[in-house]
């Protein structure tokens, strides 16, 4: 149950945001074995005057999830969503950033406040 946060220039068009978004749940969705309903997504688009990355960043992606995923799971991941943005908007792989944030089960309170560690 990854949350799925895309920010970026508002100089995008909201198509191509949207196509991001959608690019973006599925490489997350596929690589990560979820089903289709499991989606916490969410685009952020900003005035360009509020929005400032390193040199040569376009976009920031932080994929917030439970630990316990290996690196090649995380490697699988990052190669598929640059991969894919590449091939199908006008991002090139090289400003693309991916942030991945881990927290335990018991950080997340789902079903009416239950923390994801007592779900079965």
């Amino acid at each position: 149950m990854p949350a799925v946060k895309i920010e970026m220039g508002n100089k995008w068009k909201i198509e191509t945001a949207v196509s991001v978004k959608n690019i973006v749940m599925n490489a997350v969705k596929n690589t990560l074995s979820l089903k289709s309903s499991d989606r916490n997504i969410r685009v952020i688009r900003y005035d360009q005057d509020l929005f400032e990355l390193k040199d040569n960043y376009e976009i920031f992606i932080e994929i917030q999830m439970t630990s316990g995923r290996d690196i090649e799971t995380k490697r699988e991941l990052y190669r598929s969503i640059v991969q894919s943005l590449e091939e199908k908007t006008v991002f090139n792989r090289e400003n693309i950033f991916i942030f991945i944030n881990e927290q335990p089960a018991e950080n997340w309170g789902v079903k009416g406040g239950i923390p994801l560690s007592d779900v079965k």
